[in-house]
């Protein structure tokens, strides 16, 4: 698959491992984190699958996970700041196209997107 953002839109690869690492770290406002996490855990068609808890074990703060409502919050900033799809939540962030595009690797099924 030919990654292509459209005619005259450069663009560059990052380290998903970095931006899995930047997901984790509590000095990044949690917007930002969740951002990071959707790159960071992205399969080939830009969505991120966590299991139940690990998106907010992963954005907690010393050892201790953040509450779903405060999840929920860094998820909503997250979309009206225009970082993750609207149709993204804690079991599953989304990255549009006009994001994020992988030329490989198997995509992990998530389960709140499977039935629409």
């Amino acid at each position: 698959m030919a990654i292509s953002f459209g005619h005259d839109r450069p663009w560059g690869g990052v380290s998903q491992r970095e931006y899995q690492r930047k997901a984790q770290d509590p000095l990044h406002p949690l917007a930002h984190r969740v951002h990071f996490a959707a790159i960071g855990w992205a399969d080939r068609h830009g969505h991120a699958a966590f299991a139940p808890g690990k998106l907010a074990t992963l954005l907690g703060k010393d050892g201790k996970p953040l509450s779903d409502q405060s999840t929920n919050n860094a998820i909503a900033r997250a979309k009206r700041l225009d970082l993750v799809s609207p149709r993204s939540g804690a079991a599953c962030l989304v990255l549009g196209s006009h994001l994020f595009q992988k030329g490989k690797g198997a995509p992990v099924p998530c389960r709140v997107h499977q039935d629409r």
